[in-house]
C-alpha cells in the first residue's frame, strides 16, 4: 500500500530557500520577488556562503517562534493527505496507465513559497500556510510530475532536450483538472509560460488513444523556441 508522511526538516527548508535564491528564475517566475525586502537588503554584495548564513539565521529565529505551529501544520496536513491518498493514487494509475512508481512519499513543510520535488526520493516540499484544498491539488500536481519522469524521461530525452522535457512536464498538468473533477475540484492553472501549449494539450488529451500515445504526440508538437514571458 502506498502512503505519504509529512515532516518538518530545517535543513530541507533552508535548501529550498537557497535553491530559489541561487536559481533566481524557473518557468518564468522570478523567485527574488518572494524574498522579504529586509532580507534582500542584507544580501546585497554578499556571496552565496554569506547569504546562506543570513538565511539560516533568519530561519532559526523563525523556527524558534513558530516550531510548534509548523509541527501542528505538518501533522494536520499528513492527516488530510492520508485521508485522500488512496483515491489520488488510484486515479493517477488510471491516468498514466502505469503502476505507481513507488509506495512511499515524504512531504517537507517549507516556509518559502516554492514547492519543488525529487522523483528519486519521493520528496515533495509543501508550502506552509496553504489551505487543505490547495495542498491536495499541489500533491496531485507533483505526483504526476514524478510518475511522468520515472516512466518517460529517459525515453523522451532521446528525441527532445531537457528544456523541452521540462516544458512538457509542466504543461501536461492541465489534464488533472478534468480527470480529478468528480472527486477533487482542483484548479491547476500552471505557469503563464505554458498557457498556450496547455490549451493544445487539453485538446490532444481528449483525442488520446492511450497515455503513452498522448505523451509521444505531445513531444512531437513542442514549440521550437521557449520564451519566458516578462514577469
Amino acid at each position: 500500500m502506498s502512503y505519504i508522511v509529512v515532516r518538518i526538516n530545517f535543513r530541507n527548508d533552508l535548501d529550498n530557500w537557497m535553491q530559489a535564491i541561487t536559481k533566481k528564475q524557473s518557468h518564468g517566475i522570478l523567485w527574488e520577488c518572494c524574498i522579504p525586502i529586509f532580507l534582500k537588503e542584507k544580501m546585497i554584495n554578499k556571496n552565496n556562503e554569506e547569504i546562506a548564513e543570513i538565511i539560516e539565521s533568519f530561519l532559526k529565529e523563525k523556527y524558534a517562534v513558530e516550531d510548534k505551529a509548523l509541527l501542528k501544520y505538518a501533522k494536520h496536513l499528513e492527516q488530510i493527505l492520508s485521508g485522500v491518498s488512496n483515491k489520488i493514487f488510484s486515479i493517477m494509475e488510471r491516468i498514466t496507465e502505469k503502476s505507481l512508481y513507488r509506495n512511499d512519499f515524504t512531504g517537507f513543510i517549507t516556509t518559502f513559497p516554492r514547492g519543488p520535488y525529487n522523483t528519486e526520493s519521493g520528496y515533495i516540499w509543501m508550502i506552509h500556510d496553504k489551505d487543505d484544498q490547495w495542498q491536495i491539488g499541489s500533491f496531485i500536481h507533483e505526483l504526476l510530475h514524478m510518475q511522468f519522469e520515472y516512466y518517460y524521461k529517459d525515453e523522451l530525452l532521446q528525441i527532445i532536450d531537457e528544456e523541452h522535457f521540462s516544458f512538457l512536464r509542466e504543461s501536461m498538468t492541465v489534464i488533472l483538472n478534468k480527470e480529478f473533477a468528480s472527486i477533487f475540484p482542483i484548479d491547476d492553472k500552471g505557469y503563464p509560460l505554458h498557457k498556450e501549449f496547455r490549451k493544445f494539450l487539453l485538446e490532444l488529451w481528449g483525442q488520446r488513444k492511450s497515455f503513452s500515445q498522448f505523451v509521444h504526440e505531445a513531444a512531437k508538437r513542442m514549440p521550437d523556441r521557449i520564451i519566458s514571458p516578462s514577469v
